[in-house]
């Protein structure tokens, strides 16, 4: 038995602060297209598009439309995944970042990343700075990013 080669493909995520644009649209349609040109190889595909659901652009675009955070990103992915299906587009999962399971994946990639990083860094004044001197608590406040500590 022939083992078949395996062809990964994604999407950038997109960031559903309003409706897509002509380039998100184009993104895809190539990247569908470079993904059924492999299924034809008969190799075994995986494509995969999404949405990135984190900032604060998302949080003022479901507050002006008077909705929670999530009411309003589960209706911008019903609202993108219809349009994928009026294109055909073959993607094989639609990943978003407020799903859990991806919350969880990202948490343990971070404590590991963290975990490495603990004997290259200097701990002080309530911050962690890393050997090229960028300070986490910075990062943390820059991207917005909410650490939620990982028990393994």
């Amino acid at each position: 038995m022939t083992k078949k080669n395996r062809f990964y493909i994604t999407t950038p995520i997109y960031y559903p602060s309003g409706k897509l644009q002509l380039g998100n649209t184009y993104t895809t349609v190539l990247a569908d297209s470079v993904a059924r040109f492999h299924r034809a190889l008969g190799e075994d595909v995986f494509f995969l598009t999404g949405t990135d659901e984190h900032g604060l652009k998302i949080q003022e675009k479901a507050e002006a439309a008077g909705k929670s955070e999530m009411e309003y990103l589960d209706e911008m992915a019903v609202s993108i995944k219809k349009l994928w299906k009026l294109m055909n587009i073959s993607y094989d999962k639609f990943i978003r970042t407020t799903d859990a399971y991806h919350e969880r994946v990202v948490q343990h990639i971070f404590k590991k990343f963290m975990d490495q990083a603990k004997e290259k860094a200097v701990v002080g004044n309530n911050s962690v700075t890393l050997i090229d001197g960028i300070k986490l608590a910075s990062l943390v406040q820059k991207y917005q990013l909410h650490i939620t500590p990982v028990q393994t």
